[in-house]
């Protein structure tokens, strides 16, 4: 009988071990998922706060006209001119200016236009170049003037045939001889 008794005091009340068990477990596994869900809603705070919705959304959901997309965020199209070699009168002597030039543009109807502009733009520059002093296009100032002094042309050629324009032009060669 002894032996009977031994074996029943290490189990107990089988109700009362199971309710325990049961009751941290389950406390336990709610806390578990307290702390979750205000780790999501912590997370999904912090992300709308930093993320959150800028004026163009807002204006969406407003049902507004999507704003005009910005100069930078469009892509430029290029087009290149055939390189020029112009002569010019530097001191009693003769110099040569060599170079290449690009056009830029964001909307590809004015590169088509310079296009169709080609000898009126190419005549123009010609003139341009070869009344510069070389003692300027020897300078970084003295080119970027140059740069603006060919943009203003190429854009008063085009202007003659409507109201579009190039946006920039660059020098892709550059020779002073």
């Amino acid at each position: 009988m002894a032996a009977k008794d031994d074996l029943n005091l290490g189990k107990g009340n089988g109700a009362d071990d199971a309710g325990k068990a049961s009751g941290g477990g389950k406390g336990k596994l709610i806390a578990i998922i307290a702390v979750v869900v205000v780790l999501l809603g912590g997370g999904a705070g912090a992300a709308f706060m930093l993320l959150g919705s800028d004026d163009e959304a807002a204006a969406d959901v407003a049902g507004a006209e999507p704003a005009a997309p910005k100069e930078e965020e469009r892509e430029a199209v290029y087009m290149p001119l055939e390189k020029f070699l112009v002569n010019f009168d530097h001191k009693g002597g003769m110099r040569y200016i060599q170079t290449d030039i690009q056009l830029m543009a964001y909307a590809p109807e004015v590169l088509e236009k310079a296009q169709r502009n080609t000898p009126a733009v190419r005549n123009r520059l010609i003139m341009l170049l070869s009344d510069q002093d070389f003692d300027a296009l020897r300078t970084v100032e003295g080119k970027e003037a140059l740069r603006q002094d060919v943009l203003n042309a190429v854009n008063e050629v085009l202007k003659m045939s409507g109201p579009d324009s190039v946006q920039d032009v660059y020098f892709t060669s550059f020779v002073l001889q």
